[in-house]
């Protein structure tokens, strides 16, 4: 267990023929790891999704460089086979001639299937390399489309419409950092913690997964303050206070949606639909702003109408949300009905629902897409580097 048979690159001089226990295969693409799991064999899947027994027999011939990294995930048994063997017994007649013919077979059953796809779990996607510089460019445009946004939903849960780009002297910077810190977080996270090493790796990945969110919760209070002045008239350094409990989950939302949900559906786009890496990001990062947004939307009305009107408990806010949403349930129900429905009408299909979702998928789409178009840029900082 822990072994490494293969590292991608690397010249492959052996091939491996497991017997029993399990292997993890991850590739690394653009700077960024994928599990690689195998779609057809003559096996049952272990539980990383590999029918193979055999490991890097394509390669070994000519000491090819390997395809992907190998690394033994339990206790077991193998069998190896070195370049020079083979070579050794290819010089045999009726090997070769079964060697050829066991290729036509497979070459045939594989010809229009796919051999192997990245499936890397959820919690388990790594960071792609990003730099401080490509990051802060990506927040400061972002910031821009968010502050707009904002004002818009604020004034849809008020009724009272305020400046569109208000205190951009705070909310420029704080983006820039909001931003830096999620991505910075992820990257030294993910190179401090090894989940492995522990008990109960989910539970490692989990918390992994929620500390950029809860982390950065006082930042983008002020950025909420920021939009809030012409409703609550405190000033700034004390109504950033206000809603910091549903902020905070709304963060934790945010956070794996920018990060870890991007990443993931960006990876299951299938490639023979969308080859271009700037759609694949530009597509990920959509997927994951819609369910981010939606998922994400209670906590950010509860806490930004607790920003608005702090006299008033979350309760009282939930219940305000429900009396506007009993005006569009049928009078034709009993009183008791229309407060069920209307109740569940505010939850499931919330005020401002459309124009919080279009917010996230923008802002995804914006921050991911120009940090991937930047990331080839020499640009001097890196993130890991600035931790």
């Amino acid at each position: 267990k822990g072994d490494v048979l293969l590292e991608q690159g690397w010249p492959q001089t052996r091939a491996f023929f497991i017997a029993d226990g399990t292997i993890m295969r991850q590739r690394m693409v653009n700077d960024q790891t994928h599990h690689i799991v195998d779609t057809f064999g003559n096996t049952d899947p272990d539980t990383f999704g590999n029918r193979k027994v055999a490991i890097g027999a394509l390669h070994v011939l000519h000491s090819e460089p390997a395809f992907a990294n190998a690394t033994c995930m339990s206790d077991g048994h193998m069998y190896t086979l070195h370049t020079e063997v083979l070579k050794k017994y290819l010089g045999e007649r009726e090997f070769s001639k079964e060697v050829v013919q066991s290729l036509a077979v497979e070459v045939r059953r594989q010809a229009n299937q796919v051999r192997w796809l990245m499936r890397t779990p959820l919690l388990e996607q790594k960071p792609k390399k990003t730099n401080v510089i490509a990051v802060s460019i990506a927040a400061g445009i972002e910031s821009f489309y968010r502050s707009g946004l904002n004002a818009a939903m604020n004034a849809r849960l008020s009724g009272h419409w305020g400046k569109l780009f208000p205190n951009m002297h705070i909310q420029l910077p704080a983006r820039v950092f909001y931003i830096n810190g999620f991505k910075g977080l992820r990257q030294y996270l993910d190179y401090a913690i090894k989940p492995e090493e522990y008990s109960n790796p989910n539970a490692v990945r989990l918390g992994m997964s929620f500390a950029p969110g809860i982390i950065m919760t006082p930042l983008s209070s002020v950025l909420e303050a920021s939009n809030a002045g012409h409703m609550n008239p405190e000033p700034i350094t004390s109504r950033w206070m206000r809603g910091t409990c549903w902020r905070m989950a709304r963060e934790v939302i945010f956070g794996i949606g920018l990060n870890q949900m991007s990443d993931y559906w960006e990876e299951r786009i299938p490639h023979t639909m969308v080859e271009s890496e700037a759609l694949r990001t530009a597509f990920g990062s959509m997927i994951s702003g819609v369910l981010a947004g939606y998922l994400s939307h209670i906590p950010h009305n509860l806490s930004t109408l607790k920003l608005m009107t702090p006299s008033k408990t979350y309760w009282q806010h939930l219940a305000s949300l429900v009396d506007q949403s009993e005006s569009r349930v049928p009078n034709s129900l009993s009183p008791a009905s229309r407060r069920a429905v209307a109740t569940a009408a505010a939850i499931l299909f919330p005020r401002a629902v459309m124009i919080r979702t279009a917010q996230i998928v923008g802002s995804f789409i914006i921050l991911n897409g120009t940090i991937n178009a930047l990331k080839y840029v020499e640009l001097p900082t890196s993130i890991p580097t600035a931790f």
